[in-house]
């Protein structure tokens, strides 16, 4: 049995941006605080729910997940 002190490292989920057409990494922590204050949801290519986020370039609230 492998000894990993924190558990397997956390999720990257592939968000994209259509108004500004950039793409982002997003670690799996950032995530599950943003379930926590955005109510809008997008799925991932398994059915998972996870936010719409705002874009980090243009700021626009419709960076969505493309994983």
């Amino acid at each position: 049995m492998e000894d990993v002190p924190f558990g397997p490292p956390p999720r990257i989920y592939k968000y994209h941006c259509f108004e500004c057409d950039k793409s982002f990494e997003i670690n799996e922590a950032i995530i599950d605080v943003a379930c926590g204050w955005t109510k809008k949801r997008t799925k991932t290519s398994d059915g998972e729910e996870v936010p719409v986020l705002e874009c980090y370039s243009c700021r626009k609230k419709i960076l969505k997940c493309i994983d």
